[in-house]
């Protein structure tokens, strides 16, 4: 049998992973609402990589903004 829910969590505030503690329990907060779940060290990875993959993205893309609004101020004062 196969259970799933969504929770419409909103905005993430801040996030807490114990690093004293073993059991790799992570938990999200939104205000004073928490959700905690654990994850194993393979997930972690996988999440650790697909995080930082976007995060690469994100970035590359804030630089090509900032390349384009330098282009074209350098346009506006030529």
């Amino acid at each position: 049998m196969k259970i799933s829910q969504t929770v419409d969590f909103g905005q993430i505030s801040h996030t807490y992973m114990s690093t004293w503690k073993d059991n790799n329990e992570v938990e999200l907060f939104k205000d004073e609402d928490k959700i905690v779940f654990t994850m194993s060290e393979e997930t972690m990875k996988q999440f650790h990589k697909k995080l930082g993959d976007k995060l690469t993205e994100l970035a590359a893309s804030r630089i090509e903004e900032a390349h384009k609004i330098a282009q074209e101020e350098l346009s506006e004062d030529e």
